[in-house]
């Protein structure tokens, strides 16, 4: 464990001084407080437009991170050959994977901490209260976005940065779009075709089950076992696809 940790410290510190992330949360800040103003444009009161607008702008915000430095992360690891040094150490690849994600996970917590201080007092300034529902939609999406991160070192353990990136994207899109899959799989008339859909539909997270915004912009009750259910659901698909990165990357050839 201990061995973690130094991995996860290192890749926290390697990781904050990457300027990429400076220049997401400039322009998330940036976005969230311009968006005050949107409200005067919309049917909707403002409180609804930058309780909207602050949740997407911090799913963005996480997906971006988990892109530009999850899936870059690892690959150039491998690319620059700093992985050779760390492994020939008393470290197996198995300790290197959950270090790496720990280390990604701690930089991404920190960011949606600073987000979601900045959102809330947005929200303050606006004269509405921060609403429990919120604070849940704010954890749902911090879980959602440790899924990305353990799906993009899923995918930089066998594959190149930009097709890790790529596949990332696709992952984020696949699982917000699953219902749509699961429909689709009911309307189709072919045996084959219903087989597919279904393994798509299995085999895929369903992210849509971490997007709650729309009960908490009109507010309507969010039971809490649903939380806890999507909470855990979260944790165990993270969990899965580190073991399947762990047992890729134990077998990849470097």
């Amino acid at each position: 464990m201990k061995t973690v940790l130094t991995i996860a410290s290192n890749t926290f510190k390697e990781t904050v001084r990457n300027k990429v992330l400076y220049n997401i949360l400039l322009v998330a800040g940036a976005a969230l407080f311009l968006s005050m103003s949107f409200g005067d444009l919309s049917v909707f009161s403002r409180t609804q437009v930058m309780t909207d607008f602050g949740l997407a702008t911090m799913s963005l915000t996480g997906l971006l991170l988990a892109v530009f430095i999850g899936a870059g992360m690892l690959g150039s690891e491998i690319s620059t050959k700093t992985v050779y040094g760390i492994l020939t150490k008393p470290v197996s690849r198995e300790q290197f994977i959950f270090g790496k994600f720990f280390g990604l996970v701690s930089t991404l917590l920190l960011n949606f901490a600073l987000i979601s201080l900045v959102f809330f007092i947005a929200i303050t300034l606006m004269g509405a209260d921060v609403k429990i529902s919120i604070m849940d939609a704010v954890v749902l999406l911090a879980v959602e976005m440790s899924v990305i991160v353990s799906a993009a070192i899923f995918f930089s353990s066998f594959t190149t940065p930009t097709l890790a990136a790529i596949f990332t994207i696709g992952f984020y899109i696949s699982g917000h779009l699953n219902d749509l899959v699961d429909i689709g799989t009911k309307q189709q008339e072919s045996v084959i075709w219903q087989t597919v859909l279904k393994f798509f539909y299995f085999l895929l997270p369903n992210l849509e089950h971490f997007n709650i915004r729309s009960r908490v912009v009109y507010d309507l009750p969010v039971p809490p076992d649903f939380v806890t259910g999507v909470f855990c659901y979260g944790v165990l698909y993270t969990i899965l696809l580190l073991l399947l990165s762990s047992m890729v990357f134990s077998r990849k050839d470097l």
